[in-house]
């Protein structure tokens, strides 16, 4: 049964949570170009010209030496971005409240998923920590599909963990959930595999009803996707190319990163590692003691490490999101299972501890991020990379400046051509210029995705390069024959 104060305690935790993640929003946006991508994606739902973005999306893809990213994106986020594009246009600060709006949605989320397996004040003592950790509030500042996908993502296992136990409208509600997380991120659809288990594992040996409780959100699931497929393009399969980069020994790297990845969640946290370390073991005993009750927790959790560990690139902390929510709560119910295990006259000082090491992470995460905010509004919203003066810049010579037709050379090839309306690739092979009318070159990356400033203007005896433009950070050659 629900405390009164449940209900309250969660809003004020909410509450406080966006107004620190509101505070921290700078109106600039780092250099990776997934955003504009996401952007003009966005963009072409609003005049429902999604081909067209795919079109030239795929110029980009196919012509750079390295692949920035897939012809699309799943078309969920650009979606949840249309309406505030329609309304503000491309404004930083105000595309970036939609993660702010589904980050308070994930605490609620992860709040009735905790309550189900720790008492109500340790549910909230958790979402207390999420809600103030300075790493995840700082996601909030990137105009990227993570926090959606892990708003989703954690509403999906709280409604498959009552799946087994409720009605067809919950069963409903429990399948768009899915399909939203799948709509958003394509990895999304490892969530079917707890959707299958949970009921599977409530309702054993009687499999018939675990296979019945699974067919109405698995066909919702189904029928949804379906239509998402007839309506908006596709994309989403060049995500396999990147597998060209694969090598038995990033595999070896990889499950030393990825065990060793959560970490970064403590950041900036005062004894962050330690934290960790603590946080993992308890996991570990929660997994193995809970093997049963919690299965479709841990596979999805296991799913998405197996996924991002064969995967050959890595993007840090914000691939592993996903999984936060089950090692916070595995973590504090090892814990508790641990204290259950003492002599009964030490178990209330145990439990004391235990409340009081996640207190401590919450009272440090908490000043580190309050800091953050005041910092951040005190230095006025810092704007930075593509959307500062100095890149608005090189942006407006091209666009006044060159024919709508040319093709342009450029490290971050999208976000060149969310702001300038050109086709543009990147590379760093100096036979590649020959295929383009201009060449931009970002003076602080060196060559890391481009060709180096120092041989840009020699290292391709056929072409002919003329400086038309420099600012302190970019330099415009034409490309002649």
């Amino acid at each position: 049964m629900m405390n009164k104060r449940f209900p309250l305690f969660l809003g004020l935790i909410v509450l406080v949570s966006s107004m620190l993640s509101f505070f921290m929003l700078t109106r600039g946006q780092t250099w990776p170009d997934d955003f504009a991508a996401y952007l003009m994606q966005a963009k072409s739902i609003l005049v429902w010209q999604m081909s067209d973005f795919t079109h030239h999306n795929a110029f980009t893809i196919q012509n750079s030496s390295y692949s920035p990213g897939p012809v699309a994106y799943p078309w969920g986020f650009p979606l949840l971005l249309a309406p505030v594009i329609a309304l503000f246009g491309i404004s930083p600060l105000a595309l970036k409240l939609v993660s702010v709006f589904f980050y308070a949605l994930f605490l609620v989320a992860f709040t009735l998923l905790a309550r189900t397996r720790l008492p109500d004040a340790d549910a909230l003592l958790l979402a207390g920590v999420l809600g103030a950790i300075p790493a995840l509030l700082a996601a909030n500042d990137l105009i990227l599909s993570d926090i959606p996908f892990l708003a989703f993502s954690t509403l999906s296992l709280t409604l498959i963990d009552h799946l087994p136990r409720g009605k067809t409208l919950s069963a409903l509600a429990c399948g768009v959930a899915v399909f939203a997380a799948f709509f958003i991120r394509t990895s999304g659809i490892l969530l079917l595999a707890p959707l299958l288990i949970s009921p599977l594992v409530f309702h054993w040996p009687r499999w018939q009803i675990a296979l019945r409780k699974a067919a109405v959100p698995v066909l919702t699931f189904a029928l949804l996707t379906g239509l998402q497929f007839v309506v908006f393009p596709g994309g989403q399969e060049s995500y396999f190319d990147h597998f060209s980069l694969f090598t038995p020994q990033r595999l070896l790297d990889n499950v030393t990163y990825y065990l060793w990845l959560p970490a970064w969640t403590f950041d900036h946290v005062p004894g962050g590692v330690i934290f960790y370390l603590i946080t993992a073991f308890f996991a570990l005993l929660s997994l193995f003691l809970r093997a049963w009750r919690d299965a479709s927790l841990h596979i999805y959790g296991l799913l998405t490490l197996i996924l991002f560990i064969v995967w050959p690139e890595r993007q840090g902390l914000r691939f592993i999101y996903p999984i936060l929510p089950v090692l916070f709560i595995s973590s504090l119910d090892g814990m508790r299972l641990g204290i259950a295990r003492l002599k009964s006259g030490w178990q209330p000082w145990a439990l004391s501890a235990a409340r009081g090491f996640w207190g401590l992470a919450l009272l440090l995460c908490l000043s580190v991020s309050v800091t953050s905010a005041f910092t951040n509004m005190s230095n006025g919203r810092v704007i930075n990379g593509p959307f500062d003066p100095i890149s608005s810049e090189v942006f407006a010579y091209i666009r006044e400046k060159t024919a709508a037709d040319s093709i342009v050379i450029f490290v971050r090839p999208r976000a060149l051509r969310l702001f300038t309306g050109r086709d543009s690739f990147m590379t760093g092979r100096c036979s590649d210029l020959v295929k383009g009318d201009y060449v931009v070159i970002h003076e602080k990356m060196a060559d890391n995705g481009q060709i180096s400033p120092d041989q840009v203007a020699s290292c391709n005896p056929a072409v002919r390069l003329e400086k038309v433009y420099a600012n302190k950070r970019f330099t415009v050659y034409k490309i002649g024959q």
